[in-house]
């Protein structure tokens, strides 16, 4: 099932890397997102889709970035810390710290680089952990 995941991801960024491909739907990447991030598929009115639907849209309205760009961004900053540092966060975390500590105008890569410099520095690695330190 991960394996199939995996590939449906791949090619939804292969999609999104295409010149005449048009950007996916905020209902899409909600979908998609809560999918890898719980590891199973997950119906388009899954609690976790529309709390991911809710969060894209908001950071989506501060940043000035689009769903599928959010999308991107989270996933490309989540297999940084799995490949650099071996610490496991799901595209949720990542999208949950734009949420709550992204500023209007500021860059999404800025708010996820202090993330998961947090994250990095916190001694279990644990997102509450970098999440707290980001408040301070």
């Amino acid at each position: 099932m991960k394996q199939i995941l995996a590939m449906l991801a791949l090619i939804s960024l292969a999609t999104m890397s295409c010149g005449s491909a048009a950007a996916m739907s905020t209902d899409t990447v909600a979908q998609e997102m809560a999918s890898l991030s719980l590891g199973h598929p997950v119906a388009a009115g899954d609690p976790a889709v529309v709390r991911t639907r809710t969060m894209l849209e908001q950071v989506s309205k501060r940043s000035g970035d689009d769903a599928t760009a959010i999308f991107a961004a989270c996933r490309r900053y989540a297999g940084h810390l799995r490949d650099a540092a071996q610490i496991k966060a799901s595209q949720l975390e990542l999208l949950a710290a734009l949420d709550t500590h992204g500023k209007a105008g500021e860059s999404i890569n800025d708010t996820l680089q202090a993330y998961v410099a947090a994250r990095k520095a916190a001694a279990d690695k644990a997102h509450a952990t970098a999440m707290a330190a980001l408040a301070r």
